[in-house]
């Protein structure tokens, strides 16, 4: 198990779909100043900060 620096949760670095959501940044569209830009999947933005469809 590996521990995330994003949201502080554990994967398994072995399965590929746990480690890209928890390596791979999103792409979020929804603003410029969104702070889960360039974050992981896993990264917690948060409703009022953010509108994108990956969180």
């Amino acid at each position: 198990m590996t521990n995330c620096t994003s949201c502080k949760g554990q994967y398994d670095e072995t399965d590929a779909r746990a480690a890209a959501a928890h390596t791979e940044p999103v792409h979020c569209n929804a603003r410029r100043t969104c702070r889960c830009q360039g974050k992981p999947g896993c990264y917690p933005c948060g409703d009022s900060f953010c509108l994108c469809s990956s969180h």
